[in-house]
């Protein structure tokens, strides 16, 4: 027997009363792709009358037809125009606020930057049986999910351009001592990284190559910020000049994974990325940085199972 899990679902009410949830939804998106209904209770396992009552329940509540039959040799149904924007609605509602596609929720959270060995620490505790959500949600905002309750662990390494530290001048600025600790991490290397053939040798050879970048609020970002500022300062152009300059500069990915499949398949040139993640891609690295990567952890998370966990196998 499994472990029980949470989960969270979006219901459509009127006047109280549920009109449209998840099955529903599932429904009206096979149908719209198969134009079947015989093709939905197939797949859904439904009752065929079952089927109608979803339908009927959510034409009746909305008092607005959301599927057409299609007469003559060909039959079949489809979505009127107001089911499928009902049901583009719906489908934005759920990703917002359901991250996982089958809509189960973990009562452990990581938020923050994107990490090989996060990566590999999560996924192996996953495979033992613990519930982990991950959120690459960039080093600033997985730091603001801590402090106010929204996560338990982040992963963060954001320099202080005036004094160089990493990560202690954003907990100071950010009030983040009372809700929060931080523990030391490791060191990794951040680079320009660029397909093998191409030379990046001093920094202003960027200017005539296509960047990904990095999510506003990411480590990466920052340090993606500081550079191109070093750049302005070299060239004489002006910072917001730099940035209208530089192609790619408003293609913007969340991960480090993102940026190394983007240059690795001819989309981008370069981008900024850690060099483990480039290397195992194949793809080459000027260094830039040696960051340090802390752990923050919400102070009424520590004595979680999965969260002490998680410290020990990053700390081994």
């Amino acid at each position: 027997m499994g472990k029980p899990r949470f989960k969270i679902e979006v219901l459509l009410e009127q006047d109280g009363k549920v009109i449209m949830d998840n099955l529903t939804a599932r429904l009206l998106e096979i149908l719209e792709k198969r134009g079947s209904l015989l093709s939905v209770v197939k797949d859904l396992g439904l009752p065929y009358s079952r089927a109608w009552e979803l339908i009927n329940r959510l034409e009746s509540g909305l008092n607005v037809k959301v599927i057409n039959s299609r007469r003559g040799y060909r039959g079949g149904m489809s979505l009127t125009t107001e089911g499928r924007e009902l049901l583009s609605t719906y489908k934005s509602m759920v990703n917002r606020y359901v991250w996982n596609p089958d809509g189960t929720v973990c009562d452990t959270v990581y938020a923050g930057s994107d990490d090989c060995i996060v990566r590999d620490v999560i996924n192996e505790m996953r495979s033992e049986g613990y519930c982990i959500d991950a959120y690459w949600v960039g080093s600033m905002n997985g730091l603001s999910m801590v402090i106010s309750g929204l996560a338990d662990i982040a992963g963060i390494h954001l320099i202080d351009p005036m004094s160089g530290e990493y990560n202690i001048p954003y907990m100071n600025s950010m009030g983040a001592w009372d809700n929060a600790v931080l523990i030391r991490g490791y060191m990794r290397l951040l680079g320009i990284v660029h397909r093998p053939y191409l030379s990046i040798g001093d920094l202003t050879d960027i200017l005539g190559l296509r960047m990904v970048n990095r999510n506003p609020g990411s480590g990466t970002r920052l340090a993606t910020e500081l550079l191109l500022n070093g750049v302005a300062r070299h060239t004489g152009y002006g910072t917001d000049e730099i940035r209208r300059i530089v192609k790619g500069y408003n293609d913007v990915v969340k991960t480090h994974v993102e940026v190394t499949e983007k240059v690795a398949r001819g989309l981008a040139d370069y981008g900024i990325a850690i060099a483990g993640q480039a290397l195992s891609m194949g793809l080459a690295v000027r260094p830039i940085a040696l960051e340090e990567f802390d752990i923050v952890v919400s102070r009424v998370s520590l004595n979680k199972p999965a969260v002490r966990e998680f410290i020990r196998r990053i700390n081994r």
